[in-house]
This record gives structure tokens, sequence and C-alpha cells, in this order.
């Protein structure tokens, strides 16, 4: 399982606690969905918001968690789903 910190300074108010993205394998160890539920649990105690894709088992194990915190939650696959336009360079 990885886990990385979001900056979210400059993102909306529900997110000012911090933004954590959590990514694992596609068969997950049990001891990797206790890791998952275990980290994932300590950060939503200190506000912070959860980030991963809800498809995979990692994922949905962080959403469950952070659903029931009551934390939000970013949900990486529909922000996959919606490209940004690109910028001109200067």
């Amino acid at each position: 399982m990885r886990v990385f910190s979001i900056d979210t300074s400059n993102m909306a108010p529900e997110l000012q606690g911090g933004l954590l993205g959590v990514e694992g394998s596609s068969n997950p160890t049990p001891a990797e969905k206790k890791e998952c539920v275990e980290t994932v649990s300590q950060y939503v105690t200190d506000g912070w918001a959860i980030a991963a894709d809800p498809h995979t088992p990692i994922g949905w194990l962080a959403a469950v968690t952070a659903e029931t915190a009551c934390v939000p939650f970013v949900n990486l696959a529909r922000l996959a789903a919606y490209p940004r336009p690109q910028r001109e360079s200067a």
C-alpha cells in the first residue's frame, strides 16, 4: 500500500486539514487491508480528507473508512475521467 499527502492549501475549506491519497495492489493481503484501515482511521481522526480509487480493493476500504468517519472523500477515478484542457504555453 502506498500513502501520499496532497497539498490542499489552495483547495476548498473542507480539504484544509489535508488530503491523504491511498493506493494499493489489486490483490491486497489481509495485512495490507488492515494497514489501510488503520492508516486512514488515524488521518481522518485528525480531519484529513481521503483520496483513492474506490474501484480497487484498497481504495474501496479507504472510501468506506472515510465515509464512516464523515470526512470528505475524493474519487480519483472520477477525476481521471475528466481531462483538463491544455494550457497554452507563453
